[in-house]
This record gives C-alpha cells, structure tokens and sequence, in this order.
C-alpha cells in the first residue's frame, strides 16, 4: 500500500513539476492542459487523477512555494542573532524561490493573482500563512532588541516580502542583475530600515 502511495505522491511531484516549467515558459494562459501532460510524460487522463483543472495545478504550485518560504521563516528563528536569520530568510526567497517555481513562474504567480479573483483570493490566504511565520521570527527580533519594537511587525512583513518581490521580479527581468553583488547593500538597508530607536 505504501507503495502505491509513494507512486502516486511522485506522479503528483512530476505533474507539478512539469506544470511549473510550462507556466513559466508559457505563462499561465498561454500553457494547456496537454503542454503539461506532454512535458510530464503522462496521459492527459492521468493528469486529472491528480488537479481537476489547470487553475488547480497552478494553485498548488503558489501553495507549495508559500510553504517553502515559511519553511525558510521557521529555519531561521533557530539563526541567532534573529536579524541575521530575517536576512538569510529574505535571502533564500530571493535565491532560491523553491520547488516547482523559478523566478518567471513567480512573476507569473503575482500578475495572475492580480487578474484572476479565484487564484488571487488562494494567494492571499497561503501569504497569509506564510507571513505569520515570518512575523513570529519578526517578534523574537523584537524581544531581544535587534530591530524595533515599536514597528507593526504584520505591515513590517508585507514591506519585506514586497521587496522580496521586487528583488525575484529584478532577477528574472534583468539577465545582468546579479544579487550576490547588490547583497550588502540588500543587508544594510533592511538593517537599517529595522533598527531600534535610540
């Protein structure tokens, strides 16, 4: 039985998978059901064992990338000091978006979350669950006086993955953008827009 199961989780995993490379390449209108069937080696039949539509697919995808960065959120809470752990917290999103999606597919992720009502409303609640990882680990800083109490840690986190955001869009935008160069800069305004008040 386990094996069946196992089987069944690493077709899930293909599909997925195949589905991720497709949105990115294509873009989310632009890919088909049998684009995905094909690039998985998989009967398009097989495909709706697993994701009844293609917006079931491409919403399990944004589900599992939100995860994979409170994952990162959680890590990091065992990174002291704290603001070291938001830094490489921040860090990984931006590096490394995670299982299936790259960072066209994250792009494609926030331009149809911001026309399509359905997906919007799946990607504000796995943010939602994100964030509140991430603003556990925004609290930890705050008691031990690393960055400022007195901030809304919620809005706090917003602004920070909006500029996660913005760093992923950079990246898959600009070929010539190279994080790792602008990483110190990256580190010192964060710091500094965190601070504590003296």
């Amino acid at each position: 039985m386990a094996n069946l199961k196992d089987q069944k989780e690493n077709t899930r995993h293909k599909l997925l998978t195949a589905a991720a490379i497709c949105f990115a390449e294509k873009g989310y209108s632009g890919c088909s059901v049998a684009d995905i069937a094909k690039r998985a080696e998989v009967a398009q039949g097989t495909m709706y064992v697993h994701f009844e539509t293609k917006e079931a697919r491409f919403k399990a995808i944004m589900e599992e990338e939100h995860a994979q960065g409170a994952d990162k959120a959680r890590q990091a809470a065992d990174v002291k000091p704290y603001l070291n752990g938001i830094l490489g917290a921040m860090t990984g999103c931006i590096t490394d978006v995670g299982f299936p999606v790259d960072h066209r597919l994250w792009l494609e992720i926030l331009a149809v979350a911001a026309r399509e009502a359905s997906i919007r409303e799946t990607f504000l609640a796995s943010d939602k669950e994100m964030r509140a990882v991430f603003i556990q680990l925004l609290g930890k800083a705050a008691e031990a006086d690393e960055i400022d109490g007195s901030l809304d840690l919620d809005a706090v986190s917003v602004w920070l993955y909006a500029l996660v955001d913005g760093l992923i869009a950079r990246t898959a935008d600009d070929p010539a953008f190279d994080f790792q160069k602008h990483l110190e800069i990256f580190e010192a305004l964060v710091k500094r827009a965190l601070q504590p008040q003296v």
